[in-house]
């Protein structure tokens, strides 16, 4: 609550007058202080403030006891121990010198803050004569005319620091000889004055003597007081704050004279006639002049405006004339200077039976004002003295909607309460209510009430438009506006009646004429009414109507166009909503919106925005509350009361304001000053430039307009040249300016601030930011990359030069390589071929050495040479074979066939076969094996490397052989050594010993061999993904086989141990083929070798017709003019190969049917699968047995001749099981649909069938001849013998039926044909079924 006090009787007297002359409750209210509070939770550190002081920035400063706080209008930030290098958190006084520098008093010595720095530093400077120091608590600080700076200190004395010698004195002394602490000291005109506690007050021109202070009468008036404070005003007094009061001192009369009697702890001009005195008791506001003052207090309940604490310890004025009130216990409390003066009355102290939500204003006869409000009703409000008297009635609610004064009475309308007429001499009330009639209210919701000048009254409702009817006191319903919600009634200088509805826009009754007209919102037209929603109307001074709505602004009616101008947030203004419309004396409108007070100039589009900060009560008015009285004052109604002001008493704010950068943060952090990694090397309020490395450019910076004003409706605008396109505006209490990502580069940034009214800082703040690239983009990376580049070209010319000589070098390497290769690959593709021809030649020794062993008559010694000479011929075939294996693995055409097998099965077989060459050396041949040992190998190759390490061993071997078999589970491997004595392979030899044709042998010592049985066995280790070596042992000769266990690609083929039945010759198991006299098979012998022909041809006429050719070609020509039943072919001739032509004999439908025996050297198991691939029927190595040859023939003729038989005797074989190949079966097929298609018709013959199958009749006679072994006609006629056979088992027809059915003419010639065919007539046949 704020009291004022008078000195004098008639103050008092007025009061009591007042208080008798009006018998109701009187809420009185008088001239207001309110002050802004800043307290813990807006950041202040501590409530005690002792200290206030602003610096030459603009920056407040605020100590407390526990911490000094810089506070920028909008945040505070606080310096402590904890989180500076502040040493003290209880501050006591504070000081700006000259220098900027600030002197912070705590009780514990001073602290220098150095501002640029942001950091403090302790005075720790010694007392050169007695080596003190300011060590206690420090009661105050200032500077005389030179700069010096002076301290008091509690328990020390006064300290004076000279800044240019960096010296320590002490002054005045306390403590000693009961000298009492210095208080307090001052300078005034050059003279030194000290107080000192409860004892004295001194002065000195001389700053060592000192004189104690006399009156004009000679009194020590300040003997035993405690002085707190002194400041100088005006005629040379001075006002000394003690704690007996406040004391005028007279320095050029020396009289004194007693202000105030509380306890004073601060002083301060606010003018120079306005002492502002902070006591114990709360602030005073002293007028010198006319010696009045006005007691400021804390109030008992909690006002928002109102001081935050009675004990006030510190005063200060700031430079925009805010004061600046610190209290033990509230924190800080500011009251800015009144540029503008807003009046608030609202519920508080005396006033707390006041309405809040303020609607209505309607002026009285007596130079009152009638006020509506929503939640309490009406009250009368007095501006003279300030005083609201409530109106209370029965029948009278407090949802006042409509005010009219009418002569001596007023109208007042309710929301659902009705129409009220109040007579105002009386006092008395009459009340409307709706009714049924015609002539009563349509509705108890009144809204606006209006007198027109014609006397008439004219009332909206929720429900429609109404006039009163004076003479009969009833009401006429104005049928245009039936149920229409009229919210708003304006009368305009020309008569006119205006009506703004809720949602139906606005109506403009000409009374004169009686013409209505209706305006609404039109969509896509921007001069038609902005909105249907129309909440209030208003005329100014130059009669122009404006219109305000519910959401889209405002508008201006122009009757010339017969359209409006809008007016919206699109051209700066708050809010789109606006409630009402004021003038004020100078032609400005004043628009109270839900965000605000506007001031709108409609000549030059001039505005102003006041908010909270600026003093309202509230950013939200209330509909339709706004009035403006015959002295210029405003009044206008919000939701926490209305507020009063006359724009003519505002006083145009020129205070610049200052602007600073007050923090830096990267990464959301404060960026601290002068640490290694922090860009900042002073304090970024100070800095025109900052440097950022690559990962620092996210950063912010908070910019502040240092004006107290109204902090939150200050206005900052920057921008980043560089980077930004347009100017950026921060406003509304937002002060931080970010960027995130910033590239590298230099960029300048721009900030301007203004403050609460408008008035921009005079410079722009400018601040220099450079980003620098990352490293590897830097100039130091530039040149690295150049020294790094120079050095890459260098040593390119050097690795290709070098390369180039690798190059030619490796060039040669490969020429000799290829040479060496060359005449090795000639060396091998000679033994090759040589070999290749020897096998022919040992075909032609072997067979005929065959025959001649197999006759009975041969003499024993004839018989002993020639097996001498059949052991021979096989060793000689062993020795080819192993030189066209060791071919096939250097040029890599040797595959392996990896099967399951039983590894120690066939090492002991092995074993066996090589036992006799062992004991005929007298060798001693031992085995070691495992029992079972099965692993996937390929026993062709397997069986070949054991052979050629037992045959190494043999030959090389003195005394033993020993062979080990194991097992290793670790790596899963099975091992293999093979170790003998004998002559020793030296270490440097041992690998040597595996490349092809090498030998080792000591001097005169020789042992036969070819030199590749361990190169051979070594490429098949490899092969099977293992290693064939020898071990280091010196004593032995050791080879070592490792081989896997389990291989990836195994052939899952059943296979025998057991070798496969072979013919003996001479035995009687096949009798060969028999053939009658008429009739020979013809084989086909092709060989280009001309012996092998030749005796091919000669062992084979005896028992069939023998064509030969000398190679593929001519045997297809045979084949093209002759019936052959079977080819006997050589695998490796010119111009066309074995398999080649079996491919083609298989592939041909003409020649599909022939079975092709394939005759070769290739003796592997691979070999022999390609040429059953190739369509082989059987396959024959060379040497081979005559014998077995023959019998091969033998079977394959054979069978071929039953499976004919069969076909033709048996009724249900089909002909498509007669197809030995794809082409057969295909052409079997096809023939047989043919046949069956046609099987009706009896002159079905050879040359249909062979149109239909579009081949010529010797090829199809030809093919069917060789497949079936019967003639077109003859197979037509089987087929229709099967068919009829196959009708007569189903039983469905009678023979005779079944006879014309298959294309038989007579039954009688069907009967004879079935009987010969299937031996039994039909109808036997039929009746075994």
């Amino acid at each position: 609550m704020t009291m004022m006090k008078k000195h004098t009787v008639l103050y008092g007297i007025i009061i009591l007058l007042l208080f008798f002359c009006f018998p109701e409750v009187i809420i009185s209210s008088s001239t207001s202080y309110y002050f802004r509070t800043l307290g813990i939770n807006d950041g202040l550190s501590q409530s005690t403030v002792n200290a206030i002081l602003q610096d030459q920035k603009g920056f407040m400063w605020i100590g407390t006891k526990d911490g000094l706080n810089q506070y920028d209008g909008q945040e505070c930030r606080v310096f402590q121990k904890e989180n500076s290098s502040l040493g003290n958190n209880f501050i006591t006084a504070l000081y700006e010198d000259c220098e900027g520098y600030i002197w912070v008093g705590t009780d514990a010595g001073v602290y220098i803050y150095n501002p640029v720095q942001e950091a403090f530093q302790f005075l720790d400077t010694e007392i050169a004569s007695s080596g003190e120091k300011i060590t206690r608590a420090v009661t105050w600080i200032t500077s005389d005319s030179q700069n010096n700076i002076w301290i008091s200190v509690d328990g020390q004395g006064l300290f004076c620091y000279d800044k240019q010698k960096k010296s320590l004195i002490k002054s005045v002394s306390c403590g000693e000889s009961n000298l009492a602490n210095v208080t307090h000291f001052w300078f005034n005109a050059g003279e030194l004055w000290i107080a000192r506690h409860e004892d004295n007050l001194y002065f000195s021109k001389d700053n060592s003597s000192f004189n104690v202070f006399r009156d004009a009468n000679g009194k020590e008036i300040f003997k035993g007081l405690v002085i707190n404070t002194c400041v100088e005003g005006l005629h040379n007094c001075l006002y000394v704050g003690t704690s007996k009061g406040l004391i005028e001192v007279n320095l050029t009369s020396r009289k004194v004279r007693k202000l105030l009697d509380e306890y004073v702890r601060d002083i301060c001009f606010r003018s120079d006639s306005d002492l502002w005195i902070g006591t114990e008791q709360g602030l005073y506001i002293y007028n010198i002049e006319t010696d009045e003052y006005e007691h400021l207090t804390t109030p008992d309940i909690d006002e928002r405006y109102a001081l935050s604490d009675n004990a006030i310890y510190s005063v200060y004025k700031d430079r925009e004339g805010g004061m600046w009130v610190g209290s033990y216990f509230g924190g800080l409390n500011y009251y800015p200077y009144q540029y503008t003066y807003f009046e608030k009355y609202y519920p508080r102290g005396d006033l707390r039976q006041m309405g809040r939500r303020v609607r209505e204003f309607c002026a009285g006869n007596d130079g009152t004002l009638w006020l509506g409000t929503e939640d309490k009703g009406l009250f009368n409000f007095n501006p003279k003295s300030g005083k609201i008297i409530p109106f209370h009635h029965v029948e009278l609610g407090h949802n006042i909607h409509g005010l009219c004064l009418d002569g001596n009475g007023l109208w007042v309308g309710t929301f659902s309460g009705g129409l009220n007429y109040i007579d105002l001499r009386t006092k008395t009330l009459k009340h409307y209510g709706k009714g049924d009639a015609v002539n009563t209210l349509s509705s108890d919701n009144i809204f606006s009430i209006c007198k027109t000048s014609t006397n008439d009254i004219w009332i909206g409702t929720t429900s429609g438009l109404l006039r009163y009817n004076r003479s009969s006191d009833d009401f006429l319903r104005i049928k245009e506006l039936d149920n229409v919600f009229v919210y708003d009634i304006l009368e305009d200088s020309y008569g006119k009646l205006w009506l703004a509805t809720y949602s139906d826009g606005v109506f403009c009754y000409d009374l004169p004429q009686n013409r209505w007209k209706h305006y609404k919102w039109i969509p896509e037209d921007s001069t038609s009414l902005p909105y249907n929603k129309v909440i209030s109307i208003f005329e100014d001074s130059h009669k122009r109507i404006w219109f305000t709505t519910q959401g889209a602004g405002f508008c201006r009616f122009c009757p010339e166009a017969d359209n409006f101008v809008c007016y919206d947030m699109t051209d700066g203004f708050p809010s789109n909503i606006v409630y009402k419309i004021v003038e004020d004396n100078e032609g400005k409108l004043w628009l109270t919106t839900n965000k605000g007070l506007v001031s709108f100039y409609p000549e030059t589009g001039a505005k102003h925005i006041y908010t909270t900060a600026n003093g309202l009560l509230s950013n939200q008015f209330n509909y339709q509350s706004g009035f403006k009285d015959d002295k210029g004052t405003i009044y206008l109604g919000s939701i926490d009361g209305f507020i009063a002001f006359n724009p003519y008493e505002f006083v145009e704010n020129k205070q610049v304001p200052s602007l600073a950068l007050t923090d830096f943060f990267l990464f959301n952090k404060r960026s601290p000053i002068g640490v290694k990694a922090s860009p900042l090397s002073k304090s970024i309020t100070y800095s025109d430039e900052i440097e950022l490395s690559a990962e620092q450019n996210s950063f912010s910076l908070r910019a502040a307009v240092l004006s107290y004003q109204a902090p939150l409706s200050n206005v900052i605008v920057y921008k980043l040249e560089g980077y930004d396109k347009e100017w950026y505006t921060l406003e509304g209490g937002n002060s931080k300016i970010s960027y995130s990502n910033l590239p590298y580069g230099s960029y300048t940034l721009r900030v301007k601030g203004a403050n609460s009214d408008g008035i921009w800082s005079l410079q722009e703040r400018i601040l220099k930011i450079k980003v620098n690239p990352p490293f590897y983009l830097s100039w130091a990376a530039y040149t690295i990359y150049g020294v790094l580049s120079v050095l890459f070209i260098l040593m390119g010319v050097y690795y290709f030069r070098k390369k180039s000589q690798r190059k030619h070098l490796r060039a040669m390497e490969i020429l000799k390589y290829e040479k060496e290769r060359e005449l090795y690959t000639a060396k091998i593709d000679f033994f090759t071929n040589v070999a290749h021809e020897i096998r022919t030649p040992l075909t032609l020794i072997k067979s005929p050495l065959e025959n001649v062993l197999a006759s009975a008559h041969l003499d024993e010694d004839i018989k002993d040479d020639l097996e001498i000479m059949d052991l021979n011929t096989n060793r000689l075939l062993d020795l080819v074979n192993q030189l066209l294996d060791f071919r096939k693995t250097e040029t890599k055409g040797f595959r392996l066939n990896i099967m399951d097998y039983n590894l120690s099965g066939i090492l002991q077989a092995i074993y066996k076969r090589f036992t006799p060459l062992a004991r005929e050396k007298g060798l001693e041949f031992t085995i070691e094996s495992i029992d079972d040992l099965h692993a996937s190998v390929d026993k062709e190759g397997f069986t070949k490397i054991i052979s050629n390490l037992f045959t190494n061993a043999i030959k090389y071997s003195d005394t033993y052989i020993h062979v080990k078999l194991r097992l290793d589970n670790a790596s899963n491997l099975l091992i293999l050594s093979v170790e003998n004595d004998g002559v020793i392979v030296p270490k440097a030899e041992r690998e040597e010993i595996f490349k092809p044709f090498k030998q080792y042998h000591e001097e005169n010592t020789h042992v036969q061999g070819t030199g590749i049985g361990l190169a051979l066995a070594r490429s098949l280790a490899e092969l099977h993904g293992g290693k064939l070596s020898m071990d280091e042992a010196l004593d032995c000769n050791r080879f070592i086989l490792q081989l896997p266990l389990c291989h990836e690609q195994i052939l899952n083929l059943s296979h025998t141990e057991e070798e496969e039945a072979v013919p003996a010759v001479g035995s009687n198991v096949v009798e060969p083929l028999s053939q009658s006299d008429s009739f020979r098979y013809t084989l086909l012998i092709v060989e280009d070798n001309a012996e092998m022909r030749k005796f091919l041809q000669k062992q084979l006429a005896e028992s069939y017709k023998v064509f030969v050719a000398s190679n593929g070609v001519e045997a297809l020509k045979i084949l093209q003019t002759s019936i052959v039943n079977l080819v006997l072919s050589d695998i490796m001739m010119p111009e066309m190969d074995g398999l080649e032509l079996c491919n083609v004999i298989k592939s041909d439908l003409n020649y599909s049917h022939i079975p092709v025996i394939l005759l070769t050297a290739k003796t592997t198991l691979q070999s022999k699968i390609e040429g059953m691939k190739a369509g082989a029927d059987a396959y024959v190595e060379k040497p081979f047995s005559m014998e077995y040859l023959k019998v091969c023939i033998s079977n394959l003729l054979k069978n071929r001749e039953q499976l004919q038989a069969t076909f033709v005797h048996a009724p249900f074989v089909q002909t498509n099981s007669m197809a030995i190949t794809k082409a057969d079966e295909e052409f079997l097929k096809k023939l047989n649909e043919i046949v069956q298609a046609n099987i009706q018709n009896p002159d079905f013959s050879l040359l249909d069938m062979a149109d239909q199958l579009c081949m010529s009749r010797s090829s199809l006679n030809r093919k069917i001849k060789g497949i079936l072994d019967v003639t077109p006609n003859d197979y037509i006629r089987i087929e229709r013998l099967k068919k009829a056979a196959q009708l007569l088992k189903e039983g469905n027809c009678k023979i005779n039926e079944v006879c014309y059915m298959v294309g038989f003419n007579t039954p009688s010639y069907f009967a004879k044909c079935f009987q010969k065919q299937f031996g039994m007539l039909p109808k036997d046949f039929a009746g075994d079924k």
